[in-house]
């Protein structure tokens, strides 16, 4: 009887072991033997918070194309970002992105696999965050930064004159821009800044995410159910859910009072329920509207902190290109209340290089951006990829390929500029920079993102020295040694968090 058992069992796992490995579409890719048999290997890897540098590793060992999963495909040129994510691409979000429907059950414009519902958001979303807008905004965020700032203005009596205590810049962005995404988003600052445990939210979401980013990766997991497999993702997703749900009910409400007082519109939700509540214009419903918050409230806040310190991270660790940008800055402003959107911030050529060269060896998007190849199938690379099949180009692989970017484990900010770096190079580094993805799915936050990054780095460095405590042990590694060490402390659960670094400011009158 256990004979036949075993045999009922162990025969029809043992086919589908050999049809992967032999006899599947993609059985000719490379990619690590367990990742060919069962999605069990990303699982793995989703859970661990690696999986970023596991397709660095993946791309070293096997080349420009990795199969990952049984029906997965990794690729890292410039071909592949244009086939799988252009404006003409034979592909759609893949069903990773239909596990968040587990928390919200109406999909956020980043969840929506759908084309025509995806464009539809999009153009509501578009109109809401529109270069016009964003100067709106602006007024809310300097208040915001002002009172950012003036945390780091008193010496610390125990350390070295004039220099204040040591902090995780880390953390304190994470706090400012989750304030930030209050005001720009609601309307009003969720006051984490003052205080930090209204900021908690930020970290139950992300705890969800690695549970979903697992789950994504393997659809058969979703059978049982998320709270029967992951009780504790199941509960910070459902936590997070009816956060978002309040905000956006908090927001109808205000809405209907701005109406009656005749206050302009002044944040992201007014401008998309406006919007909604257009005659003969399809907007967002309530539940939309529900989902959509979910979306704003940790989009914009852990994205934006990460790369933000992650810019001063590389600054930091490069003294010399520290210098040159904080002169920059101070010889272009002559008092922060100039540093805001216009003619003399956009002048500031190499404060952009900067943002652009961390963005690009720091992407704080490691994965792997699943897309769903279409009817008729796609060619990437030479290759004809069958229809089913998920695709997908690597953020920090691409960017971090030598074919694009020479020493690209270098922070070099001048491979951005026209004087000292040829066109055709900047041409090569600009089709593979892809920070935000690309094509008709990539960033719609884009614009903002940018703009609240140039601003509090601009006027960060206007108002302060900065300085990174380090270990002696940690003084005496290469940079290089440094940038691997942050990234193996850091965690991927779809956007990568990490701590630190440590920094002391000192007022740049003192000096």
């Amino acid at each position: 009887m256990l004979f036949f058992l075993l045999c009922a069992v162990l025969i029809p796992v043992s086919w589908v072991i050999l049809y992967r490995l032999y006899l599947h579409p993609l059985a000719d890719y490379p990619g690590p033997l367990i990742g060919r048999i069962t999605d069990f290997y990303s699982v793995y890897h989703c859970l661990k918070g690696d999986r970023y540098l596991d397709f660095l590793d993946l791309h070293n060992r096997y080349g420009s194309i990795v199969r990952y999963g049984p029906n997965r495909l990794s690729f890292s040129t410039v071909d592949a970002l244009q086939a799988i994510y252009g404006s003409r691409a034979n592909t759609k979000k893949a069903y990773w992105y239909d596990t968040m429907t587990f928390y919200m059950k109406v999909p956020s414009t980043h969840a929506t696999t759908n084309k025509v519902q995806h464009a539809r958001k999009r153009r509501i979303l578009a109109q809401a965050l529109s270069d016009r807008m964003v100067h709106v905004y602006e007024d809310g965020f300097t208040k915001l930064l002002k009172s950012f700032l003036q945390r780091y203005d008193t010496p610390d009596a125990e350390a070295e004159k004039e220099w204040s205590s040591a902090v995780d810049i880390s953390h304190e962005f994470m706090l400012m821009c989750f304030d930030s995404m209050g005001s720009f988003c609601f309307g009003e600052s969720f006051g984490s800044l003052l205080d930090p445990q209204k900021a908690g939210i930020l970290e139950t979401s992300l705890e969800g995410f690695r549970g979903l980013n697992a789950i994504g990766h393997m659809p058969g997991l979703s059978w049982f159910q998320l709270e029967a497999m992951a009780s504790s993702t199941a509960r910070a997703l459902k936590e997070y859910e009816s956060y978002a749900a309040n905000l956006a009910l908090k927001c109808v409400e205000k809405f209907s009072q701005k109406l009656v007082n005749k206050e302009r519109l002044s944040c992201v939700f007014d401008i998309l329920y406006a919007t909604s509540e257009n005659p003969g214009v399809e907007g967002f419903s309530l539940p939309e509207l529900q989902s959509e918050s979910s979306l704003l409230v940790t989009t914009g806040t852990d994205t934006v902190a990460g790369s933000m310190a992650n810019l001063l991270f590389h600054l930091l660790n490069h003294p010399d290109i520290m210098s040159t940008l904080t002169k920059e800055i101070r010889e272009t402003f002559s008092d922060t209340s100039e540093i805001r959107l216009g003619q003399k911030l956009n002048s500031c050529k190499y404060l952009a290089a900067c943002i652009d060269e961390s963005m690009r060896l720091s992407s704080v998007v490691g994965g792997c951006l699943m897309r769903e190849v279409g009817p008729g199938g796609i060619t990437v690379d030479g290759h004809l990829i069958p229809q089913g099949v998920d695709v997908g180009v690597p953020h920090h692989v691409i960017m971090r390929n030598p074919r694009y970017y020479d020493a690209p484990l270098e922070y070099r900010p001048q491979r951005w500029l026209p004087t000292e770096t040829s066109t055709e190079k900047i041409n090569i580094a600009r089709s593979a920079f892809c920070p935000f993805s690309i094509g008709p799915t990539s960033c719609v936050g884009k614009t903002w993102g940018l703009v609240e990054s140039k601003i509090t780095l601009a006027q960060l460095l206007f108002t302060y020295d900065l300085r990174e405590e380090m270990t002696e042990d940690e003084r005496n590694l290469s940079v290089i040694q440094r940038l691997k060490n942050r990234e193996r402390d850091s965690v991927d659960r779809f956007v990568i968090t990490s701590k630190g670094p440590k920094v002391r400011f000192r007022s740049a009158k003192s000096a």
